[in-house]
């Protein structure tokens, strides 16, 4: 209820400013005029239809490839996408899709796509993916001509494929292959290869994704989402399933085109030092450290960094302390004091995080087992005086 009470009175914003007549509009950056204010009234592979305002003038088109990039009204202010978008970046992703979804039962053609689109981004997320293939069958059912068309396509396919309905998405793959023969090329052959590389791994057909991620191949600059998504998606699918360096190398190749994305960039060292965690254990220590050092990152991924990084640093001093000369050695016990003591700080900044995130609990427990810190101040307990129990003296 309270989330249906603020898009709609987010609505009611732009209604009064309009008729204020300071209606917030579609943002449109073109490749050679600038910025322009439209209002869009519908969207295909080639052109956008739109008017100058949103209730007045007559209806205008303009080539897509003229156009670089469209920020639409209701992301520019306070609504069910602003909101679904912040409750994805805190984890709630379940919540988050709700309120997508309210955003699709929008009237508008622009409200429709995307609330679907990013409802399914949502649900994926939450590990519904029933729900998220329902949302983005939306988007391809009820708008196959819209540029958002082709990657809810694919992102329908890695949905199927997750859910295991291995016949639909078979099916859907093998129609997007079919489609690369014709204007679509390439783009279509990329992502039916990305659904069969997510059908692999299901399978557990080690061979087969190799193929299919080698041909799976992404555009960082032209296909930006599915490029995130996909590449995103294997890497911590494998370092789910033990398979860190593979991982690794992953995260590792798409570093360098997140340069101007610090959330992404966050959320990719957080996989590297998480990816490290089995087989390096100092090079995970240092990548989890760093992410926790950078000006950038959400509440959970830092919880996550932190907690990790402390269990981390906890064990390498029960390491340390098997080795016979910690115990003679003073530079070696010096040196396994200040692990356990930068331990400590890590592990309780993780527990007093404002993130609900699970990490948050295990390193609350992993405090426990933590010696006392010799530098923590001790409260001391001042003794009451005795109660006087000698009988008052009577008044003369």
């Amino acid at each position: 209820m309270r989330h249906t009470l603020c898009h709609l009175l987010s609505a009611l914003a732009l209604v009064v400013s309009a008729s204020a007549g300071d209606a917030v509009l579609d943002l449109v950056q073109m490749k050679e005029k600038g910025a322009a204010n439209r209002w869009i009234i519908s969207e295909t592979a080639e052109e956008i239809k739109y008017r100058n305002s949103l209730d007045a003038g007559s209806e205008a088109t303009t080539k897509r490839r003229e156009v670089r990039s469209i920020t639409y009204a209701f992301q520019r202010v306070s609504s069910a996408w602003t909101q679904g978008m912040e409750a994805r970046e805190r984890g709630k992703f379940a919540e988050s899709a709700e309120l997508f979804g309210q955003l699709a039962t929008g009237s508008r053609e622009a409200e429709q796509v995307v609330g679907s689109y990013e409802a399914g981004g949502s649900w994926e997320l939450s590990g519904n993916f029933a729900e998220a293939a329902t949302a983005f069958a939306k988007v391809v059912g009820t708008f196959p001509a819209h540029p958002i068309a082709l990657d809810a396509r694919y992102r329908l396919g890695m949905v199927l494929a997750q859910g295991k309905e291995t016949p639909k998405a078979e099916e859907l793959a093998k129609k997007l292959e079919e489609d690369a023969k014709g204007r679509l090329g390439q783009q279509a052959n990329v992502r039916a290869a990305a659904i069969r590389a997510a059908l692999a791994l299901v399978k557990g057909d080690n061979a087969e994704l190799r193929r299919q991620i080698s041909r799976a191949s992404f555009s960082a600059e032209t296909e930006r989402p599915a490029w995130l998504h996909f590449n995103l998606f294997m890497a911590d699918a494998l370092r789910a399933t033990k398979q860190g360096k593979d991982a690794v190398q992953i995260y590792e190749r798409m570093l360098p085109q997140l340069a101007d994305d610090p959330a992404n960039a966050a959320r990719v060292h957080l996989g590297i030092g998480l990816g490290r965690v089995d087989t390096d254990r100092q090079g995970a220590i240092v990548e989890l450290v760093t992410l926790d050092a950078l000006p950038y990152g959400s509440p959970e991924q830092k919880c996550e960094a932190r907690s990790q990084a402390g269990r981390l640093l906890w064990a390498e001093a029960q390491n340390l302390q098997k080795d016979p000369a910690a115990a003679t050695d003073e530079r070696k016990a010096v040196f396994i004091k200040e692990t356990i003591a930068a331990a400590r700080l890590l592990l309780q900044a993780a527990a007093d995080s404002t993130s609900t995130h699970p990490s948050k609990a295990e390193a609350a427990e992993a405090l426990k087992s933590l010696p006392p810190d010799p530098f923590a101040v001790k409260e001391e307990k001042k003794e009451l005086p005795a109660a006087d129990t000698a009988p008052a003296a009577k008044p003369k």
